[in-house]
């Protein structure tokens, strides 16, 4: 802020250069006019302004924002008067690896105007506030005792739609066809290690935590404000690292997912939540347009309402169930393809230019868009992860992707995947993309001939010709030698060889003989989406909520956290008084 020293007009101009408020001898400020988007009053100080600095070099270690931000700006340390780091990133581009902060500094005003005058400098506005601040206030209403919202599924929009309404006041009853994540994860390794069957209920897709708990456990977004922040801030309440808040890469892993969810359910059971695991619902009650309640595999009736259903992309059964019940629905497209692993060194060499040392497991995100065929992309990749079955059906091969949050492992996996239409289902309603994933799961294990995945080097796959051998890969049931030509669409294989050969120019050695493909890669994401109005209610039954990505919206932890915790918001402003 700029000392008063002269008429208030003159003042005025000056802080519309500026973009700072001003002081007046008597301790009273002025700030920018709100309606230009300048800077939030609790960012003005007396004789100082809050700014955002971006671009400032980093350590992977850390470090102290203040002596980082003097250094760039060339000022004493000592003018500093706070400095946070709210975001940080690895910049990794022409294979020099550097980490680089944003930084919201509180600094003298004399320092502060010579500031701003410098690249990346900025002043620290309202929208900053609600980026990287606080939560957003918590709007209470008084719940009506007669409504006890149900809801379907305990994956991310699952929980964060029966924790905001629990945080509201209403009796939750939360229902998961599999078991707790202590449980499912005992089943799924036995299952891995052939000590058990898979379990149709209980599995890497079904149980505490949805598909999620077995991934590389992604928090990727551009913003963490608002909405977002609620997100950000209860995963670090429930044991999240930190750095989540300001990682702009961050993930959790799979192991660090299931430290979480108990926290998590603590805290729902504390609210007064009635989780009930190995519970699945078969059918909905609905009577003269409305949704009333559920009843459950063992014939059990549950009367309450709204009801949100929080299935996950793969529970084709409630799928089914929403159409039976007259939930409009629409095919929406997907895109499918094979996992590819390589060593997790050829890609940090690719990447860095040299093996990484104390830098992260190196990652990357690609994507192919030809002026003749179809769109391609790596979807899901795993850095120092590995490649596991993601299948609740028997006779069925799906792969998907995981890691650790130290991702240390030997190998890399992204899915290279290839748009699909609806008009490429070959069949007709909303359902027809369950069917069509389905024949290439089906098919993928009469290649194999058992639980083992199809698989291929892709210099083979390009040539041609089916792999002569296979090497090592992560798969914890093996892999089959296989021609993928035989498991996936014609288009789907062109368009994975085209991408590629693409990738191996941003990535050298990506599409070299290291590189082995995994497949089929079909549950991306959900083939159909059940429509919603703006309170995300079904268009056609009322009192029904269809959430997350087994309703067709969003697509991964945090757009379907999201997605559920927005939905029961709206619940609460329609509900309460």
């Amino acid at each position: 802020m700029v000392a008063y020293r002269g008429d208030e007009p003159q003042l005025d101009v000056l802080a519309e250069r500026c973009g700072c408020g001003v002081q007046r001898p008597d301790g009273h400020g002025w700030s920018m006019p709100r309606a230009r988007g300048q800077m939030h009053r609790r960012s003005v100080t007396r004789g100082g302004m809050a700014l955002l600095v971006s671009n400032v070099p980093w350590s992977a270690e850390g470090g102290d924002p203040a002596l980082a931000v003097a250094l760039v700006l060339e000022v004493d340390v000592s003018r500093v008067r706070a400095a946070t780091l709210v975001k940080k990133s690895l910049d990794a581009r022409h294979k020099r690896a550097n980490w680089r902060a944003t930084i919201r500094l509180e600094i003298d005003g004399e320092a502060a105007l010579l500031a701003r005058k410098l690249p990346g400098v900025r002043a620290w506005t309202e929208r900053d506030e609600d980026r990287y601040g606080g939560d957003r206030p918590v709007v209470r209403k008084v719940w009506p005792a007669a409504r006890r919202p149900i809801i379907v599924g305990a994956g991310p929009a699952g929980l964060f739609a029966a924790l905001y309404l629990a945080e509201q006041g209403a009796k939750v009853t939360l229902l998961e066809r599999g078991c707790a994540v202590e449980e499912r994860v005992i089943a799924v390794n036995r299952n891995w290690q052939r000590k058990a069957p898979l379990d149709p209920e209980n599995n890497v897709l079904f149980g505490e935590g949805g598909a999620g708990t077995f991934s590389d456990g992604k928090v990727y977004t551009r913003r963490r404000d608002g909405d977002l922040g609620y997100i950000f801030r209860r995963l670090v309440d429930f044991g999240a690292d930190p750095e989540i808040l300001n990682d702009s890469y961050a993930h959790l892993g799979t192991d660090r997912v299931r430290a979480i969810l108990p926290r998590f359910r603590q805290r729902l059971r504390e609210l007064g939540v009635d989780i009930r695991f190995s519970t699945r619902v078969v059918d909905l009650l609905v009577e003269d347009g409305r949704c009333r309640g559920v009843k459950l595999a063992d014939g059990t009736v549950l009367e309450g309402g709204p009801v949100m259903v929080a299935a996950g992309h793969s529970a084709r059964d409630v799928g089914e169930m929403l159409v039976r019940a007259g939930v409009a629905a629409e095919a929406r497209p997907i895109a499918i393809g094979a996992r590819i692993e390589h060593p997790q060194s050829l890609i940090d060499e690719a990447t860095y230019g040299k093996p990484r040392g104390e830098l992260p497991a190196a990652s990357y995100r690609l994507a192919h868009n030809p002026e003749k065929g179809r769109h391609a992309h790596t979807f899901c990749m795993c850095p120092g992860g590995m490649v596991v079955p993601a299948t609740q059906h028997p006779q069925t091969v799906v792969v998907n992707g995981m890691s650790f949050a130290a991702r240390r492992a030997f190998f890399a996996n992204s899915a290279v995947i290839v748009e699909v239409s609806p008009a490429d289902y070959g069949g007709e309603g909303p359902l027809a993309g369950y069917d069509f994933q389905a024949r290439i799961e089906r098919a993928a294990y009469a290649m194999s001939g058992d639980d083992r995945a199809p698989a291929q080097r892709f210099v083979d796959l390009a040539a041609n010709r089916t792999s002569a051998e296979l090497p090592r890969t992560s798969y914890p049931f093996g892999i089959a030698p296989a021609d993928l030509r035989e498991v996936l669409p014609a288009y789907v294989v062109d368009g994975m060889i085209a991408a590629v050969r693409a990738f191996d120019h941003k990535l050298a050695g990506f599409a070299g003989p290291d590189a082995v493909l995994i497949a089929p890669e079909t549950r991306t994401t959900s083939p159909v989406r059940f429509l919603r109005d703006e309170r995300r209610e079904s268009t056609t039954v009322r009192d029904l909520f269809p959430i997350g990505e087994g309703a067709g919206y969003g697509g991964g932890i945090v757009s379907c956290a999201l997605d559920g915790y927005v939905a029961a918001r709206a619940i609460v402003l329609t509900e309460g008084t």
